[in-house]
C-alpha cells in the first residue's frame, strides 16, 4: 500500500466523502487503484485526484450520475451533455422562478369573505357553450351576444350576470352556460339564446377581488376551504360577477363570486 493513499487521506485531499467514494466504487464511476484482500481496505493514487475533483465539481452543478459516466467515458461528447444540462436547469428555474412568484402572491393576498348560501332560482337568457381551456373568449362572447339581446328586446337585467360551469363532460371541452338574469314575463328564446330558470341551490361562495385572468386561483381557495370545513361539493361551480366593467375602469377593483355548489341539502 505504500504510496497509495487510504481513503481517508483520499477524501481529505478531493473533498469526496469516504461514503460517497465508496458509492462511487460500487457503482463502478471512480474504482480505487487497490483493494487489500485481507482487509478489504480501498487505496487510491495520486493521479486519482484530478478526476475525483472533477467528479465533486460535475455533481455540485446537479449532474446526473449517467451524465458524469459519460463525461469520463466520451470526454468528446462534453459539449453536448453540458449543453443539455444547462437547458435542464434553466427549465428548473423558471419553474422555480413560478412558484416563488406564486408564493409571494399567496402571502401577500387578501383573504377571500366566505359565506354559506341558498341561491335563489333565476329567471336568465342564457347561452350554452363548449369551454375548451385556455380559450375562455366564449365566455365574454356569449355574454356580449346576451346583453345585445336584452338591450335590442328592452329586457330589464335583474341581478348580476354569471355563468355555471356544468359537471356534464361535453367532448374534449366542458359545457357552460353564461347567464343574464332578466325580469319580465314576455321573454322569448332566439337562436342559441334560451329562456331558463336556473341558478338555485346550496352554494359554498368566497368573494375574489382583482381581474378576471386571477380567479383561477381562486377556485382552489375557495374549494379548499369548503373542504376544510367538511361541505361536499357537487363539481358544479358559477362565477356572478358583482362588480365589473359597468361599475368600474379598474380591473384591480372587480368583485367576483366564486361558487361551488353543494351536494344534497347542506
Amino acid at each position: 500500500m505504500r504510496g497509495r493513499l487510504i481513503i481517508s487521506r483520499f477524501a481529505l485531499l478531493t473533498g469526496l466523502p469516504p461514503k460517497t467514494l465508496r458509492y462511487y466504487d460500487e457503482i463502478g464511476l471512480l474504482r480505487p487503484e487497490a483493494v487489500d484482500d485481507q482487509t478489504g481496505y480501498r487505496a487510491y493514487s495520486a493521479a486519482q485526484i484530478d478526476l475525483a475533483v472533477r467528479i465533486r465539481h460535475w455533481r455540485a452543478l446537479g449532474l446526473p450520475i449517467d451524465d458524469i459516466r459519460t463525461l469520463i467515458q466520451q470526454p468528446g461528447r462534453a459539449p453536448e451533455v453540458l449543453r443539455a444540462h444547462e437547458q435542464r436547469l434553466s427549465a428548473e428555474i423558471a419553474d422555480r422562478q413560478q412558484a416563488l412568484a406564486h408564493l409571494r402572491h399567496l402571502r401577500q393576498e387578501t383573504p377571500m369573505n366566505y359565506r354559506l348560501d341558498r341561491l335563489p332560482d333565476r329567471q336568465c337568457l342564457t347561452i350554452r357553450t363548449v369551454l375548451q381551456p385556455p380559450h375562455y373568449e366564449v365566455i365574454p362572447q356569449a355574454l356580449q351576444a346576451l346583453m345585445h339581446h336584452v338591450r335590442q328586446r328592452g329586457y330589464q337585467p335583474a341581478a348580476p350576470s354569471f355563468f355555471i360551469h356544468h359537471a356534464d363532460a361535453a367532448g374534449p371541452g366542458s359545457l357552460v352556460e353564461v347567464c343574464v338574469p332578466v325580469e319580465g314575463a314576455d321573454l322569448r328564446s332566439e337562436g342559441r339564446i334560451e329562456v331558463r330558470t336556473l341558478g338555485g341551490g346550496a352554494a359554498f361562495i368566497g368573494r375574489f377581488v382583482g381581474p378576471y385572468d386571477q380567479t383561477g386561483a381562486a377556485y382552489t381557495q375557495v374549494v379548499e376551504e369548503a373542504l376544510r370545513r367538511g361541505l361536499s361539493v357537487s363539481g358544479v361551480t358559477a362565477e356572478f360577477y358583482v362588480r365589473s366593467v359597468p361599475h368600474t375602469p379598474n380591473p384591480q377593483e372587480y368583485e367576483t363570486d366564486i361558487a361551488f355548489y353543494l351536494t344534497g341539502d347542506t
